[in-house]
């Protein structure tokens, strides 16, 4: 009894006992109904991308829905948001979705009707949204009206569970309501008239899918369709000359994507849909019976026309791919046809299939922009979801594809590569705007490459070429951006390219200023320097020819050397101390070295120790031995902005640190010596670019630091930029100055958004330079400045010759630019229309080039 009490006592003390002994955590019980989502929502994901386990996914898939639908919302819900992602996200296996509803349909009847009108709801929604204001879209969301598109065609692939005149009743409401949207100003164009139009058009092929020959009824009404449509809608082409990507001799005819769309469909009916059977797969024989047809629980209702005033231009914020029907949509092409031999490598845009793959691929892109790889991955699988043999092997070379070519000329020669990465680069290069980042494209484009360099890298390799070749009549700003991919595709595969292509140009042409092809090598090269931290590898890996363009000084170094040795009477200044990235003022010998030390020691002190009286008497040190300054102002000026630029040298965000902690002395300094504000802020931008030479990036990126401190105005950065230096102008041709002014004006849109003055400053520094031009040119006011075609010419007589292309490629560069910058910031310039047509007689007695500008100030309203 004791031994038992003892017992029971010792374990009533130790209350903690039971906290001693080791915890299993319990293992969560995961509902069946969610570990049946969790296994099944993945297939359905994943669907059609086995084509040998297609079948047995359709069996297995539609049995178990059948078997579980209608019982837990649960499931339902799940299973309904898993269709609408796969429909909007993976167009492309839409068919493979439809298959699986329309045998859960003959399964389950209520199941079939209710996955219908969930997709007939979802098309509903869309329509009811776009005439919300619901602000910024996601960056995944295509837009509602590209819903609409989406959720027709799965509506149309279900045709054989739908009553005939449902299914037509929507595609008469919306090719009406794009015919009236379109009727709305007969000499305007409709954006999102021609949309509906076009979208819907597109998917009549789709009702034909799994009721190829057997509905006579239903095509007929399609017939009818077509016909009334086609008397109905009134095409307005729009020839936007601003809008167009090259100035002049496009390598290829524009035609606008409306243009097309009705013939191909036309073509794709016709002959019995020989056509469609050759794209479309064949999936019949895993398509069950289907029972009495379903029809929608209502009427379609569209918007009121009067309440998408607002949504009718389809400005920024409705959508990625809404947005890109805000200006004309006319076909990009990069492979042309015959490019590469007797065959076409892309699938021509004036097919029903071209056009469609072409449509896929920008939606996927569009809509998975959240996941790259995902975007990689369904753009690989894309041939499984139609007729096998559309596509050559993928990887297949030009020569391979030739030679089966040769031996077969009924062989596909058509590349999947060339398909997808021509669609992706016409978002790159899509006007006026992108509709993404630049940077989800890059990046994109690397991805694919990286998954199969073999494969792809000759595909890029071919559009670097046609791009390069083209560069003289390429647009403007679309020069920037194919300099940008180029450099971020070969900074990430070593900077690998076949630079003995370009050597015969480099050596012909090297010595020019303007020629677009030497600008495009100098920028690229000099900003793969910037995009490493190893510059030896650039240097390994370019021939001796190109070596040269690693120089990266912004202006020639004997220039920043006059520009030092202006400041001083008698001292000589260096000419390596003026190569050195570093503060030339602290360099042994150089005259108040002492008294620049104690300055810079002065701006490296804490904010609460600094004062201003201490600055000021640094200063009068200074003036006290100032016989060897040319002009105290000026050189006050330099050694300011270059001692606090080089405290915080290190990086940007020292350099901003130290503008911010500064700018108030600085303010106060400057505002007491006698000089304009005008001359202070070119000085400050002069100091700024000379003690950065090496690398103007980062020069013009401390400069706008600078502006944002009130230091210097934006105007003085653009008269800067666009300043001519013995005849160069930099912003014509330097990528960081080129940038730096598309920075500066785009920063004013925020900034000051309802003050035009500094694009107008910028529109009439470049007629003056244009003028300039012109006026060295030995013409009359009525001749045509031809660009020069110098593919053929070998020879190139450099002191006679090169002096007279040198001030055309100015010319041309210079009207580019002028194009650019109005479509780009059309906005702004809209206001100025009147004013620079009625100018424009004034400004230039050269009537072409006062024709060629008034033709693009007068496009500025349809931007």
């Amino acid at each position: 009894m004791v031994d038992r009490k003892r017992k029971r006592g010792y374990e009533d003390d130790d209350e903690s006992f039971q906290d001693y002994r080791p915890r299993v955590p319990k293992r969560q019980r995961i509902p069946p109904v969610v570990q049946l989502c969790k296994e099944m929502m993945p297939d359905i994901c994943t669907i059609g991308e086995s084509t040998k386990a297609f079948a047995d996914d359709i069996k297995f898939l539609s049995e178990a829905i059948i078997s579980e639908y209608g019982h837990e919302d649960y499931f339902n819900n799940a299973l309904l948001s898993t269709l609408r992602a796969v429909t909007l996200e993976q167009p492309h296996k839409q068919p493979a979705i439809a298959l699986l509803v329309l045998a859960i349909n003959a399964g389950n009847q209520e199941a079939g009707k209710s996955i219908l009108n969930f997709f007939y709801d979802e098309l509903q929604n869309c329509c009811d949204s776009s005439t919300e204001d619901t602000g910024p879209c996601e960056s995944n969301d295509t837009g509602p009206w590209n819903k609409v598109k989406l959720y027709l065609r799965m509506l149309s692939l279900l045709a054989p569970m739908i009553i005939n005149d449902d299914i037509i009743g929507l595609y008469q409401k919306l090719l009406t309501f794009a015919v009236d949207l379109n009727n709305l100003d007969d000499n305007k164009r409709n954006p999102l008239s021609e949309a509906i139009f076009t979208n819907t058009i597109l998917n009549i092929p789709y009702l034909f899918y799994f009721k190829k020959n057997d509905d006579q009824a239903l095509r007929s009404h399609v017939e009818e369709l077509v016909s009334t449509v086609e008397n109905n809608y009134k095409l307005k082409i729009s020839d936007i000359k601003l809008l167009s990507e090259y100035d002049s001799n496009s390598p290829y005819n524009i035609t606008e994507l409306i243009q097309v769309t009705l013939p191909n469909v036309k073509k794709a009916l016709a002959n019995n849909m020989d056509q469609l059977g050759q794209l479309f797969c064949d999936w019949n024989e895993l398509l069950p019976e289907q029972p009495d047809s379903h029809g929608f629980n209502d009427a379609l209702r569209l918007p009121d026309i009067e309440k998408l005033a607002t949504y009718n231009s389809l400005l920024n914020g409705v959508g990625s791919v809404d947005n890109m029907w805000k200006g004309p949509r006319y076909c990009f092409h990069v492979y042309l046809p015959h490019s590469s031999g007797e065959f076409d490598t892309v699938l021509p845009i004036s097919s029903y299939a071209g056009q469609l793959f072409n449509d896929v691929v920008i939606d996927v892109v569009q809509s998975l922009e959240f996941n790259r790889k995902e975007v990689c991955k369904q753009l690989n699988i894309l041939p499984n979801f139609f007729k096998e043999g559309i596509f050559a092997n993928i990887g297949d070379s030009i020569a391979q594809i030739a030679a089966v070519y040769e031996e077969n000329p009924l062989a596909s020669t058509f590349k999947l590569e060339d398909l997808e990465i021509e669609a992706i680069l016409s978002l790159i290069f899509k006007l006026p705007d992108v509709s993404q980042p630049f940077a989800y494209f890059y990046t994109l484009l690397v991805d694919i490459c990286q998954n199969n360099p073999k494969a792809i890298a000759p595909v890029f390799g071919r559009a670097f070429r046609f791009f390069y070749n083209n560069i003289e009549s390429l647009d403007f700003e679309l020069r920037q951006r194919f300099l940008d991919w180029f450099s971020v595709q070969m900074s990430n595969f070593n900077f690998s390219w076949k630079w003995n292509e370009w050597e015969e140009d480099s050596i012909k042409f090297g010595d020019s200023f303007y020629n677009p092809k030497i600008i495009f090598m100098k920028n690229l090269v000099r900003k793969e320097i910037r995009l490493t931290s190893n510059p030896g590898e650039v240097d390994d890996s370019l021939p001796e020819e190109f070596k040269k363009y690693m120089e990266t000084y912004y202006v020639p170094v004997e220039e920043v050397q006059q520009f030092y040795q202006s400041l001083f009477t008698t001292y000589q200044v260096n000419l390596e101390d003026a190569k050195k990235n570093d503060l030339l003022f602290i360099q042994d010998g150089v005259p108040f070295e002492p008294i620049v030390r104690d300055l810079v020691d002065y701006f490296h002190k804490k904010n609460d120790v600094r004062e201003i009286t201490e600055l000021e008497a640094i200063i009068e040190k200074l003036k006290e031995q100032s016989s060897e300054i040319t002009d105290f102002n000026r050189f006050v000026v330099v050694l300011l902005t270059q001692a606090v630029i080089h405290c915080g040298s290190r990086s940007l965000s020292h350099a901003n640190k130290y503008i911010t902690d500064l700018k108030d002395e600085l303010k106060t300094v400057f505002e007491k010596l006698e000089m304009s504000s005008e001359d202070k802020e070119k000085i400050i931008i002069d100091a700024v670019l000379a003690y950065w030479n090496v690398n103007s990036q980062t020069g013009y990126l401390i400069v706008d630091a600078l502006k944002f401190s009130d230091l210097v105005s934006a105007k003085s950065i653009l008269d800067y930029c666009l300043a001519d230096r013995n005849g160069k102008i930099y912003a014509l041709t330097d990528i960081t100055a080129i940038d730096t002014i598309f920075r500066t004006l785009s920063q004013q849109l925020i900034t000051n958004a309802d003050n035009n003055e500094a694009f107008e400053f910028v529109f009439e520094k470049l007629c003056v330079t244009l003028n300039q031009a012109i006026g060295a040119m030995d013409i009359s006011n009525v001749d045509n400045i031809i660009l020069p075609d110098l593919s053929q010419q070998t020879e190139i007589d450099t002191s006679n010759d090169l002096p007279k292309l040198e001030i055309i490629w100015k010319y041309f560069a210079t009207l580019g630019f002028m194009k650019s910058i109005l479509r780009k910031y059309s906005a702004q310039y809209l206001p100025l229309v009147e004013k620079f047509t009625t100018g424009m007689t004034n400004v230039f007695s050269h009537e072409p080039t006062q024709k060629q500008l008034l033709e693009w100030v007068n496009e500025v309203p349809q931007i």
